[in-house]
């Protein structure tokens, strides 16, 4: 039977095509196989790839979860510990801190929801122009742009934490639509700095202002629908 050491499991990460391999009790298994364990990880708490022993201490579920696998290997702990040792240990206290608090899904429906809403707002200055509806359509495409940097950087940290930075198509349209609204949402915040008459104009520059606003309703529903599938996974 094959054996693996620490820097050889590693490997079986379940990141980029690689297969989903996981060390328990001196043993190995395959779990490529399983829906519960897609990406190389089960649950975002636990990852391939790794010897899931000291984990499974405090699972819900004990060594029977294992009996569905074949056992494919045996796993030879290392004793020394090398800098990547270190390196792995340290990203997974942050896991286990992303876990406890969950920054990105906690910061990132303030800024989707702000761009409904001035989407919506703004629906009803073009109806009715008035100097309260601009202003109520301005300061919440502010606060959603604001807001959008936050959740920017939470989410490159789960997309770093959580999955290793893997570049599949979700994620890599996921970030391109965040950055995409967060720099064409500077234009309105620009124009209206510059000329905070900006939105009663006719011309091209009040049209630019007001359909920047429609435009990132519909890039952070992208944003969103590609986030539900990195989270639920593609409907079978």
């Amino acid at each position: 039977m094959q054996q693996f050491t620490e820097e050889e499991l590693r490997k079986y990460n379940g990141q980029d095509g690689a297969p989903a391999y996981i060390a328990f009790k001196g043993k190995v298994y395959d779990v490529s196989s399983s829906k519960l364990w897609k990406n190389g990880a089960h649950f975002k708490r636990h990852f391939a790839g790794i010897d899931l022993t000291p984990e499974m201490e405090d699972a819900p579920h004990a060594d029977e979860v294992f009996e569905q696998f074949e056992p494919i290997g045996l796993f030879i702990p290392t004793t020394r510990k090398t800098p990547q040792d270190e390196k792995e240990a340290r990203k997974e206290r942050y896991r286990q801190w992303y876990a406890a608090y969950h920054p990105h899904p906690m910061l990132v429906h303030f800024p989707i929801a702000l761009h409904y809403f001035s989407g919506a707002a703004d629906i009803l200055f073009l109806l009715h122009p008035s100097v309260a509806y601009e202003e109520t359509v301005f300061l919440s495409f502010l606060m959603a742009t604001i807001l959008g940097i936050f959740a920017l950087f939470a989410g490159v940290f789960s997309w770093w934490v959580n999955y290793n930075l893997v570049k599949s198509k979700p994620f890599m349209i996921k970030l391109s639509g965040a950055l995409f609204t967060l720099l064409v949402g500077l234009v309105p915040i620009v124009q209206m700095f510059s000329n905070s008459n900006i939105p009663f104009e006719k011309g091209l520059d009040g049209f630019i202002y007001h359909f920047i606003i429609f435009l990132t309703v519909i890039s952070v529903t992208i944003v969103g629908y590609y986030g539900g599938k990195i989270t639920w996974g593609a409907r079978q």
